[in-house]
Parts: structure tokens; C-alpha cells; sequence
């Protein structure tokens, strides 16, 4: 925002600056009649980031007539902190109080409180147009719930089966040379069963999903964000929770129970085939061993903490892409963090699972 006053022209900066913004705040200070007091605002913004850390250089070497206000402790930098040549140089704050040191630590418990609320608020609004969707589907693109189900289900299923087959053979390759000292070769069908109903198919295909939906959702919302599409949508009177995410949360509700009885179906198979070459089991006494070990909860217990770990990968990696700045470089992090938050929501997740149950 541009002020004029008593012959000082005053530039406020939002709380997020873009580098093209920067570019367009530099050309109107090129501008000004020389010799202008000029004055420049930090005050709102959140996160100086490279951009605005080479702007602040770039103005103290070239531009000292230009006064720098609310700047936070830990952004203060000289002019000799980047030179002009290009070579980057020690842009650590230099000095930094112990009441600095105090004020930054509670602005990052203030910024997680408030992520908080944006992570929770965003959650209890997409659950509400996911369950309105499922009467109303006004606000939202006919085909999208097939065309994602299409993206979650069947792109993913190759990748599920070969892991979970590897997974298999690799657990009971490891377990039945150690059920092999005590003469209890049979329990391996015990084990693979109860281990890849309950345990490891949904924490495999939960962690896959999370590296390929994931990431692919955080960097699709994330450039709507940065190109404002997302702000067009609202101009067209379209709700952008209910367009992008109620669609995304309905077909990884319908994709998760699929996936886990083909990541259940192959990595028992892989137990099968060790059993059967590798310790001499039949195929009959392997299915009757593991039939008398495992039975219908198990395998509703798996569907339901991979439909708890498909959720929980929609909807964070839906909050990384709608916080997202306004950056090309921020939707690579946005992504990143996605993937990173996704896995660990899994594992925590299934701690608390593992207690409970």
C-alpha cells in the first residue's frame, strides 16, 4: 500500500510479499524524484524469506536514503550481508538478546497456536461439505469423484500390491528361520496373518499413499493458490473446500477398502510362498492354520485405521496447499511439509491405535 505524507511517500507491505512485489516496490522507489524521503513498512509481514532478505541488502548498499521499519530482531541484517556480486554471505543476526530470544520463542508458540485453529477450522469445514456433498453434489464437479477415485484406486493399486508382496515375503523369510529352531515352522501362518491384517498392509499402504496422494494434492492446491485460482473460484461464488476436497475425501473412502484387500491378499500370498518352498508347509495347512488364528474383525480392523490414515492424508496435505504463500518456491515446501505431516499423523495414529485396540 502506498501513503503520501507531508512529502514522504510511505509503502506498507502486506503479509505476504511475492518477489514480483518486491520488484514492483524497488521500480517505485527508482522512481521517486531524487533525494525523496521514502520510508517502507515491514510491520505485517509474517516471514522475510530470500526475497525480502536480498530486497533489505539491496536497499541498504544502494538506497540509504530509504527508511526500513518494523523489522523484527532476528531480520536485522547489514549491508554487507549479501554483495552485489552475488555471493552470499553470514546472514545470521549477530547480537540477539535474551529478550529477543524470549519474543521469537513466543511468536513460534503464538504461529502454532494459529496453525492449530486454520488446521482444525479447515477440518471441521470439510467435513461438513463432505457429508452435505453426499445428498447435494450443488458446488461440485460431476466427474471429480470418479476421476479421483480413478487417481487414488486404480494408479495406485500396482505399487500397494508390490510392496505389501515384498513386505510379505520379507517378514516371513525372517520369522520362520527363527519358528524353524523350535519346530513351529505351521505358525508362520498365525504371524503373516495377524501381521498383515492388523498391522502392516495399512501402515504400508498408508505411507504410500502419503508420499503419491499426498504430495500430488499439496502441489495441485498449493499453484491454484499461488496463480489465485482458488480466489477465482470464490469470485464465481463456488465454496473452494467443497469444490476441491469433498470430492478428494469421498474417493479415498471408496479406494482405501480396495487397496487393503489386495495389499492384505498379496502380502499373505508372499507368506504362502515361503512357507511353501522355503519351510515345506502345503497350502491346505497354511490357509487352515491362519483361518484359526485370524477372523473378520482383523481384517475390518485394518480397513478402518487405513481409512483413519487415508483421512488424515486428504486433509493435511489440503491444509499445507490452502496455507500455502504466495511463492513458487513455497509450493515445493507446501508439498514437502504435506508428505512430512501425512506420515507422521500415520505413525501417531497408529500408536494410539496399537493402545486402544
Amino acid at each position: 500500500m502506498d501513503n503520501s505524507k507531508d512529502g514522504r511517500k510511505a509503502f506498507v507491505l502486506p503479509r505476504t510479499v511475492s518477489l514480483h512485489e518486491y520488484s514492483d516496490f524497488l521500480k517505485k522507489i527508482k522512481d521517486a524524484k531524487k533525494g525523496a524521503r521514502i520510508e517502507i513498512d515491514f510491520g505485517n509481514v509474517e516471514d522475510l524469506g530470500a526475497a525480502g532478505t536480498v530486497f533489505l541488502a539491496y536497499l541498504k548498499a544502494r538506497h540509504p536514503n530509504v527508511e526500513v521499519t518494523g523489522l523484527r530482531d532476528g531480520w536485522i541484517i547489514s549491508a554487507d550481508g549479501i554483495s552485489l556480486d552475488g555471493s552470499a554471505a553470514d546472514l545470521r543476526p549477530s547480537g540477539v538478546s535474551q529478550g529477543a530470544r524470549l519474543e521469537n520463542l513466543a511468536d513460534k508458540f503464538v504461529n502454532l497456536l494459529k496453525n492449530l485453529r486454520r488446521f482444525f477450522a479447515l477440518l471441521t469445514d470439510e467435513i461438513y461439505y463432505t457429508l452435505q456433498s453426499v445428498w447435494s453434489r450443488k458446488g461440485t464437479y460431476r466427474g471429480q469423484i470418479l476421476q479421483q477415485l480413478f487417481f487414488m484406486g486404480y494408479k495406485s493399486f500396482p505399487i500397494v500390491v508390490l510392496i505389501s508382496f515384498l513386505v510379505g515375503v520379507t517378514i516371513s523369510l525372517m520369522t520362520a528361520d527363527q519358528l524353524k529352531l523350535f519346530g513351529a515352522d505351521i505358525y508362520l501362518a498365525d504371524f503373516i496373518g495377524i501381521a498383515m491384517l492388523r498391522e502392516l498392509v495399512p501402515l504400508m499402504t498408508g505411507i504410500i499413499l502419503a508420499g503419491k496422494i499426498g504430495a500430488s494434492i499439496a502441489a495441485e492446491i498449493s499453484t491454484m493458490n499461488v496463480m489465485e485460482e482458488i480466489d477465482a473460484l470464490k469470485t464465481m461464488g463456488i465454496i473452494p473446500v467443497k469444490f476441491l476436497m469433498a470430492p478428494r475425501l469421498m474417493a479415498i473412502t471408496l479406494a482405501v477398502p480396495l487397496l487393503v484387500a489386495l495389499g492384505d491378499f498379496a502380502g499373505i500370498f508372499g507368506g504362502i510362498l515361503v512357507g511353501r518352498f522355503h519351510l515345506g508347509t502345503p497350502l491346505g495347512s497354511f490357509l487352515r492354520e491362519m483361518l484359526t488364528a485370524v477372523n473378520l474383525r482383523d481384517l475390518l480392523t485394518g480397513v478402518g485405521k487405513t481409512l483413519v490414515f487415508g483421512w488424515a492424508i486428504v486433509i493435511s496435505s489440503g491444509y499445507k496447499g490452502f496455507f500455502a504463500r504466495r511463492g513458487a518456491e513455497d509450493v515445493g515446501v507446501a508439498t514437502t511439509e504435506a508428505v512430512v505431516l501425512s506420515i507422521s499423523l500415520i505413525i501417531l495414529l497408529d500408536c494410539l491405535f496399537a493402545f486402544v485396540l
